[in-house]
C-alpha cells in the first residue's frame, strides 16, 4: 500500500484489467484505474455484517485530488472498528442488501422490461425456456447478491455435455446481472459472479453443399413432388418451395417462412422485410428466385382459399408454416433420405449460398449486403473453400511451377 497523492494519480497508467491504488495514510481512500484509461476515486469499508463495500466518489475529471480526499475523510469514520460508515449509512446499506431480490423475483422483471422490449420473439422464447428449464430450478430461491463465482462455475460445468447450451445459459445469467446493476437493483460497483467463469470452447460447424450435392438435392425434391400424397417420400409443394427459396437466396429460415406477398417487389427484384434478425432490410433476389415466387403465386391463386393466404409458402390450412415444422421436414423427410447428407442442417443452405457467391468472385462486402450482415467479419465466416476447389488450385499452381521449371517460361492462363 502506497501513499495516494495527486502525482500518483496522474502517473497511474491503464493496464489490461482494472486495478486499484489504496492510500496508506487515509485508510479506505482509493483510486480505481480502468483499461480505458478512466480513473475514479472510491472509498472502501465494511458494513455491520462485515461485507466489503466500495462507494464511488467521482471521476478524476469531476473532482480534484484535494476535493476527493476531503470528501473521503468526511464519509469515512476512522474511529469506528472495521472502518464502518456512519450508523445511518450502515442501516441503509444493510436494508438495501436485505432487499436484493431472488432470481424468482427478478426473472419476470428481466423478461418484461428487457427481453420483451429489446429482443426478437424467438430470443424471448429461448430466454424463457432457459430460465424455466435450467436457471430457476437451481437459483430461484437465492438472492442475486448471494450467488458466488463458484456457484456459477458449478452450474456451467454441470452442462458440459452440451457446451453450446451451457454457454448460452451463462450469457443469459450475465445479461441478468448487468440489467440488475443498470437498474440499481445491485450496487454499480458490484462484480457479477459470471465475470470469472470461462465459456466452453465450441467447434464451428463448416458444411456447405457442393455443386453435385445441389444437383442431387434438386432431383430429390423433384421426385418427392411426383409421389402421391400419404405415400412415403411425398413432400408438399410449399415445403419444397421453402427449401428451394432458402437455397437460392441465402435467407434465414424464419425470413422465408414469414415472407408475405406484400413484401415481394417484382419491379426492383427484391424482398422488403419490415423486420428480421438484424432489423428492417431489403433482400435483393435473382430472377430464378422470382420465377419460383411467381409459381407460388399461381399455386395460391388456384388453391381455392378464401381469403387467399398472405404468406408465400403456407400450410395445408393456408397458415404460416412453423419453424420447427420445416426443420422436422428437412431432417426426417429430406436429409435423412439422401445418402451423404448426414449432418447437413437447413441453415447450411445459407452457408452454401454465401460460399458459392464468394467462390464465384463476388466481393465480400457485396455478399454481406445480400445476406444482411452488419459486420464484414460475419460474412467472412461463410467464406469456406471446398476441398475440391483447394485441390484444383494446388494442381494449377503445381502445373505452373513445373511448366516454368521445364521451359523457362510463364504458363499463361487458359
Amino acid at each position: 500500500m502506497t501513499r495516494l497523492t495527486e502525482r500518483a494519480v496522474l502517473r497511474a497508467k491503464p493496464r489490461k484489467s482494472k486495478y486499484e491504488i489504496s492510500c496508506s495514510v487515509l485508510t479506505g481512500f482509493m483510486l480505481r484505474v480502468l483499461p480505458s484509461g478512466k480513473k475514479a476515486y472510491y472509498i472502501r469499508y465494511r458494513d455491520e455484517r462485515g461485507k466489503d463495500l466500495r462507494v464511488r466518489l467521482g471521476a478524476t475529471t469531476e473532482l480534484t485530488f484535494e476535493e476527493a480526499k476531503v470528501l473521503a475523510s468526511e464519509r469515512l469514520d476512522q474511529s469506528a472498528p472495521g472502518l464502518r460508515p456512519p450508523a445511518d449509512r450502515a442501516r441503509r446499506s444493510a436494508k438495501r442488501a436485505t432487499l436484493a431480490p431472488t432470481f424468482a423475483q427478478f426473472a419476470p422483471r428481466f423478461l418484461e422490461e428487457h427481453a420483451n422490449v429489446r429482443c426478437k420473439r424467438r430470443t424471448q422464447q429461448k430466454y424463457r425456456q432457459m430460465l424455466n428449464r435450467n436457471i430457476l430450478p437451481v437459483f430461484a430461491k437465492l438472492r442475486l447478491d448471494e450467488v458466488e463465482v463458484s456457484d456459477i462455475t458449478r452450474f456451467h460445468a454441470s452442462m458440459r455435455a452440451t457446451p453450446y447450451e451451457a454457454n448460452a445459459n451463462l450469457l443469459l445469467l450475465s445479461s441478468m446481472y448487468h440489467r440488475a446493476i443498470a437498474w440499481a437493483v445491485l450496487d454499480h460497483a458490484y462484480a457479477p459472479p459470471t465475470r470469472g467463469v470461462t465459456k466452453f470452447p465450441t467447434k464451428r460447424r463448416e458444411r456447405f453443399l457442393t455443386a453435385r450435392e445441389r444437383a442431387t438435392l434438386d432431383r430429390f425434391l423433384d421426385r418427392a413432388l411426383t409421389i402421391p400424397a400419404n405415400q412415403p417420400g411425398h413432400l408438399r409443394w410449399h415445403s419444397v418451395a421453402a427449401i428451394r427459396l432458402l437455397a437460392l437466396t441465402g435467407m434465414r429460415r424464419d425470413e422465408i417462412l414469414g415472407l408475405t406477398w406484400a413484401m415481394v417487389d417484382y419491379r426492383h427484384r427484391c424482398f422488403r422485410l419490415p423486420d428480421s434478425k438484424t432489423g428492417q432490410k431489403v433482400v435483393p433476389v435473382s430472377e430464378h428466385a422470382l420465377n419460383l415466387v411467381r409459381e407460388c403465386r399461381k399455386v395460391r391463386d388456384a388453391s381455392g382459399f378464401s381469403p387467399l393466404p398472405e404468406h408465400v409458402v403456407y400450410t395445408k390450412a393456408g397458415k404460416k408454416i412453423g419453424s420447427s415444422t420445416l426443420t422436422d421436414t428437412w431432417c426426417s423427410r429430406v436429409r435423412d433420405r439422401i445418402p451423404g447428407f448426414e449432418g447437413v442442417r437447413l441453415h447450411d443452405l445459407r452457408h452454401s449460398a454465401a460460399s458459392d457467391a464468394l467462390m464465384a468472385g463476388v466481393p465480400l462486402a457485396v455478399v454481406g449486403k445480400i445476406l444482411g450482415h452488419r459486420k464484414p467479419e460475419t460474412t467472412a465466416r461463410y467464406a469456406h473453400i471446398a476441398d475440391s476447389v483447394m485441390k484444383d488450385a494446388v494442381d494449377a499452381m503445381s502445373r505452373a511451377i513445373h511448366y516454368g521449371t521445364s521451359t523457362g517460361k510463364r504458363l499463361k492462363a487458359g
